[in-house]
């Protein structure tokens, strides 16, 4: 299980820092396939040592890894401006080869939660649980999410007016489905919360009783 690694699209990507600062939003990633075999080399090597895989962001591991150049490797992605900035839902991270994987955003909404100290350890272990796997719906969404990328050209290369509002509708429809999903997911917790609770079930709202009909 490797970290630090994952695919935009179909193109690998290594994530030097989850979060761009004031743009939780953003990662900075490299894509070291386009990158010369000596650096490509130090960048893989240094994701493999112990410093790269027990550090929080890979670029904190980069910045004291010298590379074959003498330099710091971390310096020299940044000096020859290889590293991107792209959005954390674009990039799902691939622990295992052949994985779907999991959406980074994901990952650091989970991490964001351990570090105010909420109750989102469970979940925490349950993606160690998995390797690093979301759920099967996670995954789809990921999936779709990250081949969205190029977005869908028209003839002219840029987006016709009919290509926007099939994606509109498309997606229009995901936050359909997500909004149920939700609803149900807010039921069955309430429930379970009223099982522990009586003092917490919802309580159903009192009408005027019905008229008995006349004999």
């Amino acid at each position: 299980m490797i970290k630090h690694v994952g695919k935009q699209g179909d193109t690998k990507v290594a994530v030097i820092f989850r979060e761009v600062p004031e743009e939780e939003h953003m990662c900075l990633v490299v894509y070291p396939d386009q990158l010369q075999q000596a650096l490509h080399d130090d960048l893989m090597n240094a994701i493999q040592s112990n410093e790269g895989q027990e550090a929080r962001n890979l670029g904190e591991a980069l910045h004291s890894k010298i590379g074959s150049n003498g330099e710091s490797i971390l310096n020299t992605i940044h000096k020859n401006a290889f590293m991107k900035k792209v959005r954390t839902q674009d990039v799902i991270m691939v622990p295992r080869p052949n994985n779907p994987g999991v959406r980074l955003d994901e990952i650091n909404k989970i991490i964001r939660d351990l570090d105010t100290g909420s109750q989102a350890a469970q979940e925490m272990a349950k993606l160690d649980a998995q390797a690093g796997l979301a759920d099967p719906d996670k995954n789809a969404a990921a999936v779709q999410a990250a081949a969205a990328v190029v977005g869908k050209p028209s003839d002219q290369g840029i987006l016709s007016d009919s290509v926007l509002a099939e994606q509109l509708v498309e997606q229009a429809n995901k936050m359909k489905s997500q909004m149920v999903g939700l609803q149900a997911e807010y039921d069955r917790l309430m429930e379970e919360a009223a099982g522990l609770n009586p003092n917490l079930a919802v309580k159903k709202k009192r009408g005027r009783p019905a008229k008995t009909p006349a004999v």
